[in-house]
């Protein structure tokens, strides 16, 4: 029951920020069902293309619902692992919700089950923002992240990513960093704006 309420906090903590996609529950996965953490890590682990989607959706939610931080480092390689639309999304007979500012996680899980693990996954975040590979999907996807688990003070977010920025050697790493630190502000409400400006500035 803690875990639920701890995803549901999660969730609409994130719909405040600015507006989501409808929310679809992982599917099941009975070979995966009542598996340790540690299972589910190693089945993520394994070559994706083999993998069976609706187990691999299943490993992510669980693990993220567990806040196993072990398993952040393979998570951020699902960043840009999208969940499918039901079937006839969009249509009349479900009509596609979409808010001004979506939440990325709600189509890439990966990103919900790294804002559960928290701030553990902050400086590997920041390493996966500032490398030269990073697609520009996942770049953003990972930002998205950083925002959500400040979202009670998205200001420090901004700041760690800012700070992040400063320690890097590399002045592309440190722009790419500082780029989405910008891009971060720019969701900020209005009643935080101003915070979220001058963090970008510290």
């Amino acid at each position: 029951m803690r875990k639920i309420r701890s995803t549901v906090t999660l969730l609409g903590a994130l719909s405040l920020l600015g507006g989501i996609s409808p929310i679809f529950g992982a599917p099941a996965c009975g070979d995966l069902e009542n598996k340790k953490p540690e299972s589910l890590l190693e089945y993520l682990q394994g070559e994706r293309s083999r993998l069976n989607r609706d187990c691999v959706l299943y490993a992510i939610e669980q693990l993220g619902n567990g806040h196993y931080a072990p398993a952040i480092k393979t998570l951020m390689g699902y960043l840009d692992y999208r969940k499918p639309d039901p079937p006839n999304f969009g249509s009349p007979t479900a009509p596609l919700i979409r808010g001004h500012s979506e939440w990325s996680g709600s189509i890439y899980p990966a990103g919900t089950a790294l804002a559960q693990i928290g701030k553990p996954a902050i400086p590997q975040l920041a390493e996966v923002i500032a490398e030269a590979s990073t697609s520009d999907l996942v770049r953003n996807n990972a930002g998205d992240v950083v925002f959500a688990i400040y979202r009670e003070d998205p200001a420090e977010g901004i700041a760690a990513m800012v700070s992040a920025a400063h320690t890097k050697s590399d002045p592309m790493d440190s722009l790419r960093l500082m780029d989405q630190a910008r891009r971060q502000a720019g969701r900020c409400s209005p009643q935080r704006r101003n915070d979220c400006e001058n963090a970008v500035l510290k």
